[in-house]
C-alpha cells in the first residue's frame, strides 16, 4: 500500500489545553476521505514539543484536509494551541521492514 504520511512537529503553550483540543481534532479528521490513521506524539526532551503523524490514502486526499482543516471549527481549538511549527512535510515510504 503506497499511503503518504503527513509528519508536523510543532510546540505548544498549554499542553493540557493543546492534549485536549487534539482528541478533539482526531476524531474529526477521522471523518475526512482519505484518513488511514493519525498517531499523536509527545517529545521525551522538550515539554512543550509534539508531532503527528497522520496517514493519508494518497496526496490528493492530504491536500484536501490540509484545506478543510482551515475552516473546520473542530480544528479551530488546535490551531491555536500550537505557539510554533518546526516542520510539516509528506513523505512516502521508500523500505519497510
Amino acid at each position: 500500500m503506497n499511503t503518504v504520511l503527513e509528519l508536523a512537529v510543532c510546540t505548544i503553550s498549554d499542553k493540557a489545553a493543546a492534549e485536549e483540543a487534539r482528541r478533539a481534532a482526531m476524531a474529526a479528521i477521522a471523518t475526512y476521505p482519505g484518513f488511514v490513521s493519525w498517531r499523536a506524539l509527545a517529545s521525551l526532551e522538550q515539554g512543550d514539543m509534539i508531532a503527528d503523524l497522520v496517514e493519508w490514502k494518497d496526496r490528493q486526499s492530504a491536500d484536501a484536509a490540509a484545506v478543510k482543516v482551515r475552516t473546520d471549527p473542530a480544528f479551530t481549538p488546535y490551531m491555536a494551541s500550537i505557539a510554533g511549527v518546526t516542520l510539516m512535510q509528506h513523505f512516502k515510504t521508500q523500505n519497510t521492514i
